[in-house]
């Protein structure tokens, strides 16, 4: 299936995780497997939608090549490609109305309210008992509100054994009171995989649960730690199985809910033999449907799940400055989140999620790189710290991530107020600029963003800059000193470390 370029057309969709790549125009040679996700492991979706009006959507997975000019679908099934709609919103909307789910649900407003707390960074795979506590009790010593706090991998002796590591945690009961009493949820790191030389392992070997092979054998695959037999997701009775194993965790210790993490499409083959013969991407919407039981939920893999009430989270990032490594690739994502339905959309950890940036040999915390993210980060639906910012800032700085802090207060009942509006109207809390302002030559601005209709945010994302060229649309805007700006243009605005550029529409 080919499908031409229109003139000057661009498209947006297909995976969170190539928001930097996006808007897709007749330059762009760029693929996208949507059946394997093979480069892809966060949010992505059989959607692509264009500004001139246009959409191609699918009940299944398909391989997609955006080929100067020429759109190549292959492997595919039942693609729909949509036309005569006047601007991507108005595309938007129809793919909305036909893809995304009707759910009155959204997460725990908890998320939106206080930050989310993961012990990932701080503690890696040393979660235990005492410094999970300590890093609680640092949080609410530097002023922060109280919020959710995840526990990470390495909590449980192996990856399917459902308890407390009693090496680690001496009395997991008294850890979770004592964090319910400094007012935080508390959530569990879970996978769907199995450790093959584990009890669990050989609890489940002689049953349907876990994922075969195409000779029978159960499979084992390779993931980021290690190898692992993987449960059958399909199979509604392993996802009973699953859920009395996490329900006696809620009722033994009083955990909250959990983040389900892995389960992506790398995990799985075509052949596979499993409960439902399927994809391998929709083995990872198999897992994100089960995760969606839980109130307290947290997902990255996720396929083709727009409008459901989960939390969704950025693939962990570099803490690094660089393009499409670091700070750079945060908006770009967390706008096209919305635009495929994950609304419920968290950032990668404040200052990077991904581990290895900070074992690398002559690693130096950086303030500014922390400071500036949290900035582009801060009028997300959700926030995520990892890194405890009492440990590590300076005063002076602490008294930013405060300031900062602060100013999401001051607009979080519309932020909440958006969020809620999902489950009604389907529109984005994060918007690209082109979304709001068709045809105004806004369709590759992609380092700023709309919260809503209402505020234009632009934040910096230079290291050492102080300004940065704001794209304004026509229009009347009011910056933070309550002057009043004429747009239709492009304006160097300043914002120190301490600021971020803002722009209510009149």
């Amino acid at each position: 299936m080919e499908i031409k370029f229109l003139d000057q057309e661009c498209w947006y969709g297909g995976a969170v995780h190539k928001g930097i790549l996006m808007p897709l125009t007749e330059e762009s040679d760029v693929s996208m497997n949507l059946i394997t996700a093979e480069g892809i492991s966060d949010q992505f979706s059989p959607i692509f939608i264009s500004n001139k009006g246009r959409y191609i959507i699918s009940d299944k997975p398909f391989v997609v090549h955006f080929d100067k000019g020429t759109i190549k679908i292959t492997d595919h099934d039942a693609i729909e490609l949509q036309e005569g709609f006047e601007t991507l919103k108005d595309a938007y909307r129809a793919v909305s109305e036909k893809k995304f789910a009707k759910c009155d649900q959204i997460p725990n407003e908890l998320f939106f309210k206080a930050p989310q707390y993961n012990t990932w960074i701080e503690l890696m795979y040393n979660q235990n008992q005492k410094q999970v506590l300590e890093y609680a009790k640092t949080l609410k010593d530097a002023g922060l509100p109280s919020g959710v706090l995840m526990i990470d991998e390495g909590w449980a002796p192996d990856y399917g054994d459902y308890e407390f590591c009693a090496r680690k945690f001496s009395d997991p009961k008294k850890m979770v009171d004592e964090l319910h009493e400094m007012g935080f949820k508390v959530m569990l790191w879970v996978t769907p995989l199995i450790s093959p030389d584990s009890d669990c392992f050989r609890e489940l070997r002689h049953t349907n649960y876990l994922i075969k092979d195409k000779d029978g054998k159960i499979a084992v695959r390779e993931w980021w730690n290690g190898f692992s037999a993987v449960l059958d997701l399909s199979n509604p009775e392993v996802c009973d199985w699953l859920d009395e194993k996490l329900h006696k965790l809620m009722d033994k210790y009083g955990i909250d809910g959990f983040k389900f993490d892995a389960g992506g499409s790398y995990l799985y083959r075509k052949d596979d033999q499993t409960y439902l013969k399927q994809e391998q991407s929709e083995h990872t919407k198999s897992f994100a449907q089960f995760g969606a039981r839980y109130e307290f939920n947290e997902l990255r893999c996720v396929w083709d799940c727009g409008g459901m009430p989960i939390v969704c989270r950025l693939q962990d990032k570099a803490s690094s400055w660089t393009h499409e490594e670091g700070i750079t690739m945060l908006i770009p994502n967390m706008i096209l989140q919305g635009l495929l339905g994950y609304f419920y959309g968290c950032p990668d950890m404040i200052g990077g999620g991904e581990y290895g940036s900070f074992l690398k040999e002559n690693y130096q915390f950086d303030e500014e790189l922390y400071l500036r993210w949290l900035a582009a980060s801060i009028f997300s639906p959700m926030l995520q710290f990892s890194i405890s910012p009492k440990r590590l800032l300076s005063e002076s700085s602490m008294q930013i991530v405060m300031k900062l802090m602060q100013l999401r207060s001051e607009h979080l009942e519309y932020i909440l107020e958006l969020v809620k509006q999902t489950t009604k109207t389907k529109e984005p809390v994060l918007r690209f600029m082109e979304y709001e302002f068709p045809n105004q030559g806004l369709e590759k601005i992609t380092d700023q963003f709309m919260l809503g209709s209402k505020f234009l945010i632009a934040p910096v994302l230079e290291q050492g800059k102080t300004a940065r060229i704001v794209h304004i649309p026509a229009g009347s805007w009011k910056n933070k000193n309550g002057e009043v700006i004429e747009g239709g243009c492009a304006r160097e605005m300043t914002a120190r470390v301490d600021e971020l550029i803002i722009l209510e529409r009149l």
